[in-house]
């Protein structure tokens, strides 16, 4: 492993400037005005290569050698890499400033870069001097004061920025950042094991690091998904949830995962769309690239049925996250909740390019299909997905022939026997599939159930498709009335 230090070498004690980032490597970390961030050690190594290299195109095979010393190394670390990178920098592949990728060939930084020597210890009758500079050959220049000031403040080892705003974001330890990382990983799993990894690794974190908001913003989320898909129960999860949130914001009232946080448990807890909005508002206000705020707020737009904002915001997510296969499958779920099917499918199959082997993927793959009026291949679909999730030929078999004798509905019913007290179910995912078999009343019995327990993922019951044929149910009319937006 090529170590920061080594790169301090190289780069001086005080680090160099990059675009309008100030760099410090040794302590993996980027500076630009009052914002701080910090980065993995690999993705310092890899932008102090590159910026060594500038205008020069750097190939794979020679990240791989000098910053992995590992020739085959498959391409999805340096993608994923290179992916931090440029959020890290808030840059864009498709409009690159600092990272150009050049096709079949590699990368090569485009961004100014220059290394500032610190100005040198003086008696006061010295006549004052301009700090001598060393650069990099390049076509720009980048000369300003701020950055010589900053940098001179590395080589004191102090990192007292000037404030330029009154706000300053918490940065965690390397260790504590790292766990969260992981338990944002394993939150969007969306499985028993991933979610208790990330309660793990979020507990990890608040342990490294008790002063982190965002963990206990991490913390919260995963309370709220276990409750939304049924795996433990609102009464529990949301005094947790809430506990989390209100912590998150008591660390750091300004911080963008604490609203977040606190705006999706209003949300799948509260069913409060209104309060929910606000917070989330303020969340993307005061960090406009926290992907998992433009996530929630997609959930919340979806529900209230304006799919134009929810499809606006999952797109935003994406963008933000374009190697996680869960911002496909969300921003798929948002364009067939708007009736854009063709679309949805289209975001579909970019997540199975993915992860072809996904069982989750292929069951959204299916309620699309569904939707779109395909029976066939949606059960072609879902039954790729049972397979995929480990069923015997035995069983594939037995579902294959109730399809072809009773539909959708037969296989409805069919998996609501398969299921039984195995596998948790949210009560509103059952009556979705009750709806779905042609069984209303038990559709109803579980909809008041999941309204007893006040499930997250009833907060859809206004605009869930498989609970058309329920709306002119009296029964169901009283439910979505308290549970729908009343503002």
């Amino acid at each position: 492993m090529q170590s920061s230090d080594a790169n301090d070498e190289r780069l001086g004690l005080n680090g160099f400037v990059a675009g309008d980032w100030t760099v410090a490597p040794s302590r993996n970390l980027l500076v630009r005005g009052d914002r701080q961030v910090r980065v993995e050690p690999r993705v310092m190594d890899v932008l102090v290569y590159l910026a060594e290299h500038a205008d020069h195109v750097v190939s794979k095979n020679e990240l791989r050698e000098c910053i992995w010393k590992a020739l085959y190394l498959t391409d999805d670390v340096l993608t994923v890499t290179i992916y931090a990178l440029r959020k890290a920098l808030g840059d864009d592949a498709r409009r690159p400033q600092y990272i150009e990728t050049v096709p079949r060939r590699g990368y090569r930084w485009i961004a100014p870069v220059q290394l500032i020597a610190p100005e040198p210890v003086r008696m006061k009758t010295d006549a004052p001097k301009q700090p001598e500079g060393r650069r990099w050959p390049r076509k720009h220049s980048w000369p300003t004061v701020a950055a010589a000031v900053a940098l001179a403040l590395f080589a004191a080892g102090a990192l007292r920025m000037i404030p330029i705003a009154r706000h300053r974001r918490h940065v965690p330890t390397a260790e504590a950042h790292a766990a969260y990382l992981k338990g944002r990983y394993f939150l969007d799993q969306r499985s028993i094991y991933g979610w208790q990894q990330a309660l793990e690794q979020f507990e990890r974190a608040i342990a490294l690091d008790p002063q982190d908001p965002a963990a206990q913003a991490g913390l919260a989320d995963t309370y709220a998904a276990m409750s939304d898909f049924g795996v433990a129960s609102p009464a529990e999860m949301h005094p947790r949830a809430m506990k989390a949130a209100e912590r998150a914001l008591e660390l750091d009232p300004k911080s963008a995962e604490g609203q977040e946080a606190l705006g999706r448990a209003q949300f799948l807890f509260d069913w409060n769309f209104a309060a929910a909005e606000r917070s989330l508002a303020r969340a993307v206000t005061l960090n406009p690239d926290y992907m998992p705020a433009h996530q929630a707020i997609a959930w919340v737009k979806s529900a209230r049925g304006q799919y134009a904002e929810a499809i606006a915001a999952a797109e935003r997510a994406l963008q933000l996250d374009p190697v996680n296969t869960a911002r496909y499958t969300e921003l798929a779920w948002v364009l067939a909740l708007g009736g854009r099917h063709g679309e949805a499918l289209r975001e579909v199959e970019r997540a199975l390019q993915l992860d072809p082997r996904s069982s989750g993927i292929n069951l959204t793959k299916g309620w699309v299909l569904e939707l779109s009026g395909q029976p066939d291949s949606a059960f072609a679909a879902y039954r790729d997905a049972i397979r995929l999730s480990g069923a015997p030929e035995v069983s594939l078999q037995h579902i294959e022939a109730v399809y072809r004798a009773e539909g959708l509905a037969g296989f409805f019913r069919s998996s609501l026997n398969r299921r039984g007290g195995g596998t948790p179910m949210s009560d509103t995912f059952r009556a979705q599939l009750y709806a779905r078999a042609g069984e209303p009343d038990r559709a109803i019995e579980s909809l008041e159930r999941a309204y007893e327990k006040r499930e997250g993922a009833l907060a859809w019951v206004n605009v869930e498709p498989s609970f058309r044929p329920l709306r002119s149910d009296a029964r169901f009319q009283q439910i979505a009335a308290h549970v729908g937006p009343r503002n």
